[in-house]
């Protein structure tokens, strides 16, 4: 095995008793209802905090519930060191905060210095171990000036005391033997295989490994796998990146993949298939594949399509006899036809069966959930994302983040002023992330344009914060079925 980098961790110090949260009753609708009520009774606590976004849960043996989320601010180019072209700089840290009665109150978030950098944790908990997974981009679109490699990698980052210490294992170019041009990804969990050792995938470009542990994570051993039936044309992608993996309730070993609906390639056709082509140049309309091992992770295949396009991050919790939760997010409004009953951007999920056959029934015609629509149309960005936790009573906990725009800028978007040139470049001219202006993202087809001038935008706000007027929030909804 090739070397791993251990770095020792810096304490923690625990949270004040502050809390902030804002608790109010919440209505949790149900799109054409046949099977469940058309309202679930449920609460939603807001988090005091205008920059923090994407966060995910785990609850520990003790009962607490822990949360991780992204803090996002802009940096100016000029004081990042990694930036080695005209480029937006984003500095992430992760900020962890707690709960003491399961989701309701959550003290004030504390940054946690070992992940500084890491973008996107996601959470997995195994016999108390807490694990958080980070990506970190050291180049690329939005390099961080904490990287501490000059590329984008990976990192574990294990706690054996409730998150208050941490020591990281890094996955980069000399551990994985990426080259020059190949992405190190992962998948969002770390799944305890049946004979107990520890499975995470690791895609390096269009390779896929895994790396396993048998000692609760301490230590990491990577090993070939493979990926049979599906490839990328015309770009270097694995199908490990932000796949989430799972046994059902009849111990299959399963994994919903993101895919890129314009260059992926599957040697059969799938069951479920959308036959949405994509084309619109945005990752935000990628969608979810299933695939199955019956190796334990050596070897996966495409079993089936799952949704429809801008279906990502999922989830999935284990219900009683053949049902399972499944969690999603709905990051784009999706293309007419293609399978969506309710095209709204937020957080949604469905209960699904197992058959005895071992086929898994996804019907998204009905009793589909929504969680959350609150991102207005015109500023579609930045809402979802959020898993799904249950509880020993049964009421499910999920966190979820939706966009702040201030009355004035949501005026302008409802108004499509966003494509008058002076407009979209007065805006952008308010803020030092995005470089880009209106010309850069005409395109020859006008919806195209529309599309991309919509969508950045509205990132000048939420991830730019120009003049101030926008920002991410995070909510946490308690409900049951």
């Amino acid at each position: 095995m090739t070397g791993l980098l251990i770095l020792v961790g810096i304490r923690v110090f625990l949270p004040l008793p502050a809390s902030e949260t804002v608790v109010e009753n919440y209505d949790v609708r149900v799109i054409n209802a046949e099977q469940l009520p058309e309202s679930l009774p449920a609460t939603i606590s807001r988090l005091a905090g205008r920059y923090i976004f994407k966060p995910h849960i785990g609850r520990l043996a003790d009962g607490q519930m822990v949360m991780f989320a992204d803090h996002t601010h802009p940096e100016e180019i000029y004081t990042s060191q990694n930036v080695d072209r005209p480029s937006r700089s984003l500095t992430t840290h992760a900020v962890l905060y707690r709960s003491d009665d399961e989701g309701l109150n959550w003290q004030r978030g504390r940054h946690v210095p070992e992940m500084i950098g890491g973008h996107e944790p996601s959470v997995t908990i195994v016999d108390d171990v807490l694990f958080v997974i980070t990506s970190i981009h050291g180049s690329g679109w939005f390099p961080s000036p904490y990287a501490e490699r000059d590329h984008s990698y990976v990192v574990i980052h294990r706690s054996e005391d409730g998150g208050r210490t941490f020591t990281n294992t890094i996955f980069d170019r000399e551990v994985t033997g990426a080259g020059d041009d190949e992405r190190i990804d992962t998948t969002r969990n770390i799944l305890q295989l049946a004979d107990g050792r520890l499975w995470m995938g690791l895609a390096v470009g269009s390779r896929h490994r895994a790396v396993v542990s048998t000692d609760q994570g301490l230590t990491w051993e990577s090993v070939e796998t493979e990926v049979k039936g599906a490839r990328y044309e015309d770009v270097t992608r694995g199908f490990f990146g932000e796949s989430f993996l799972f046994y059902t309730n009849s111990g299959q070993l399963m994994m919903l993949v993101r895919v890129d609906y314009t260059h992926v390639r599957f040697a059969e056709p799938l069951a479920d298939d959308s036959n949405y082509a994509g084309g619109t140049l945005t990752d935000n309309f990628d969608g979810e594949v299933l695939f199955k091992s019956t190796d334990d992770g050596r070897t996966w295949t495409p079993a089936q399509a799952i949704g429809f396009p801008s279906l990502m991050y999922p989830s999935i919790v284990n219900l009683e006899d053949n049902r399972m939760l499944f969690t999603y997010t709905v990051r784009e409004i999706p293309p007419p036809g293609t399978g969506s009953i309710y095209p709204h951007v937020g957080l949604q999920a469905i209960v699904f069966e197992e058959y005895d056959d071992g086929t898994l029934d996804f019907d998204f015609s009905r009793d589909v959930i929504v969680i959350d629509d609150s991102t207005p149309a015109a500023m579609r960005n930045a809402g979802g994302f959020g898993n799904t936790l249950q509880m020993p009573d049964g009421t499910f906990v999920t966190p979820f983040s939706y966009p702040l725009i201030d009355d004035d800028i949501l005026d302008l978007a409802n108004r499509k002023e966003y494509l008058k040139e002076e407009v979209y470049d007065y805006w952008a001219g308010l803020q030092k992330t995005y470089p880009e202006r209106y010309k850069d993202h005409v395109k020859d087809d006008p919806v195209l344009s529309e599309l991309h001038l919509r969508r950045t935008f509205s990132a000048l706000f939420l991830y730019g914060q120009a003049a101030n007027k926008g920002g991410i929030a995070t909510g946490v909804v308690r409900w049951k079925l």
